[in-house]
């Protein structure tokens, strides 16, 4: 179960934030920016397990209005980082170790079955941009850079999979880790680098179902990486059987 909730020791959601400084976010920000922001109070530690996260206060920072607020109280209880309760309000939850691992699977399963399908339906002049996007990867060494190359590769791969419903999905997808995946958990950008030249390589021999097993197995592994990270911080817990 979760930690109990604290409350005479709740900390602000916006106490790391100095008198006078500018908003994070414009007042045309949308829930999904304001989400954002409160992941990574969470994950940096600022609003802790048990803490009330009070939306008026967050309004007033970021300068919007209390609708893209409330969105965003919605999508993150929806994704198990806070709680709910009538009359009470939105209280920091954690993770549940569980659901981070499922995340982890699900992202598996679904870039597996592009690359599938990628390998399908894909023509030759795909498989050269996508082993020109998995080179830029292989030579980006920053952090902003692997990220960036890392987007670009999975574009081409669900353009060659040529299924708008797959490319839904991959959008609808949030991540856990708020910010730059690879500067915020140790010891992914290897097994990235590793994962996508493997991943690259069964494309390019037409082996699908093998290009499929090694997302699947990249992933599962960034879903460990993951919960160690976040169990180190304090803000995972594993639910009762």
């Amino acid at each position: 179960m979760p930690p109990n909730r604290r409350t005479a020791t709740a900390v602000s959601p916006l106490s790391h934030h100095a008198p006078g400084k500018r908003s994070v976010v414009d007042r045309r920000s949308s829930g999904s920016q304001v989400a954002d922001h409160i992941r990574g109070l969470i994950f940096a530690g600022t609003l802790r397990q048990g803490d009330h996260v009070r939306q008026d206060e967050i309004a007033e920072e970021l300068g919007v209005s209390r609708i893209p607020v409330r969105e965003a109280m919605i999508a993150l209880e929806s994704e198990g980082w806070i709680s709910i309760e009538p009359h009470r309000g939105a209280f920091v939850h954690g993770l549940d170790l569980n659901s981070v691992r499922d995340h982890y699977a699900l992202l598996g399963q679904l870039y597996g079955l592009a690359a599938e399908r990628a390998t399908e339906r894909g023509d030759e002049d795909g498989i050269e941009a996508l082993a020109a996007a998995e080179r830029a990867l292989r030579d980006a060494e920053d952090p902003e850079d692997i990220l960036h190359a890392n987007e670009a590769y999975l574009r081409q791969i669900f353009a060659m999979a040529h299924s708008p419903r797959l490319s839904s999905f991959g959008r609808l997808m949030t991540g856990v880790i708020p910010g730059n995946f690879f500067a915020l958990v140790p010891g992914t950008i290897q097994p990235q680098k590793r994962g996508i030249a493997a991943v690259n390589r069964a494309i390019k021999a037409g082996n699908g179902v093998k290009a499929s097993q090694e997302f699947v197995r990249m992933l599962r592994g960034h879903g460990d990486l993951v919960v160690d990270l976040l169990q180190s911080r304090n803000i995972l817990w594993a639910p009762e059987n």
